[in-house]
């Protein structure tokens, strides 16, 4: 912060020093930094605020160190901040529950919901890198709300600036749990800008299912890559399994449109069979007229390459 040479900057001055007590939890000092300045200026709201703010929470960081070890202390220490909050305190705090976390059996199974995590901590303390450590240690753990944790490590990895990572990690969560997905969090505008895009096109799609059309719009506008290793590696075992989740209807039709549309590419690219092709193409019209003729579209290269 540049200070003004011809004003007092003492208040300024100490108020940044009061900040860097709070990010290191020096509540005591802190509040010893605030009565100094209130001496001087015992009507200033803005240090009556900070000093009720800070002497609140000390109680709260007697109690917090007073309860028995666990992880539902942390959660309760979470759950008590508010927005209103000082920020170095803020901060501060976020560090303690990452390291108190970190100390815990299996700390990458610690979660509790809507977005407890030690994961999501790294990740608001711009600590990407070990945010997605854990996101992926979550993830191989076998943590449930898989599409939720995926997504955080699609935001870890577009923050850490490896796009193509990230939209692999985004493409799987909106397949394997688009409903779980904390869309409002996250960190991809492209992701956004995908959401929007289908949200503004003429269609018949439920609004409540526009997540689950996410990975084959995505694919369409050229955001995604299509994976074909399974049918590549196995493509009887892939159509059998293809055909039984139609038969059953066991996955909704947005996943099952997705498997078609694999399988379509995968004749249409790899192991061409014309006959076969138009079956499959047939069966993606009947389900969706509006992403067929998107498809259709693309095919003709109207909408990208094909």
């Amino acid at each position: 912060m540049q200070l003004d040479l011809f004003c007092d900057n003492r208040r300024t001055i100490r108020l940044n020093d009061a900040d860097g007590l709070l990010r290191d939890l020096r509540l005591e000092e802190a509040l010893a930094v605030y009565g100094e300045l209130l001496s001087d200026a015992p009507e200033d709201a803005e240090l009556v605020t900070l000093r009720g703010q800070v002497t609140a929470w000390r109680e709260n960081l007697a109690l917090f160190h007073a309860a028995p070890a666990g992880s539902e202390r942390l959660h309760n220490l979470w759950w008590e901040q508010t927005p209103e909050m000082p920020p170095a305190l803020a901060a501060g705090l976020c560090g303690l529950l990452i390291d108190e976390l970190g100390l815990l059996p299996s700390p990458e199974l610690s979660y509790l919901p809507p977005r407890f995590h030690i994961g999501t901590l790294l990740l608001a303390a711009g600590r990407f890198a070990e945010a997605e450590c854990w996101f992926a240690r979550a993830l191989a753990a076998g943590i449930g709300e898989r599409g939720r944790f995926l997504a955080w490590r699609g935001d870890a990895l577009t923050k850490l600036g490896d796009p193509d990572r990230a939209m692999s990690a985004y493409l799987v969560a909106f397949l394997e749990g688009p409903h779980e997905v904390d869309l409002k969090s996250l960190q991809s505008p492209l992701i956004h800008d995908l959401l929007g895009s289908l949200e503004s096109e003429e269609h018949d799609l439920a609004e409540a299912d526009l997540p689950l059309w996410l990975p084959v719009w995505g694919w369409l506008q050229g955001a995604f890559a299509l994976p074909l290793k399974e049918p590549a590696a196995d493509r009887a075992a892939f159509l059998a399994a293809l055909e039984a989740a139609h038969s059953s209807r066991s996955l909704p039709t947005a996943r099952l449109w997705f498997d078609d549309l694999r399988y379509a590419e995968y004749l249409r690219t790899a192991f061409r069979d014309d006959r076969e092709l138009v079956r499959v193409r047939r069966r993606m019209r009947e389900q969706s007229g509006f992403m067929f003729e998107r498809y259709m579209e693309r095919m003709r290269g109207t909408m990208g390459d094909a």
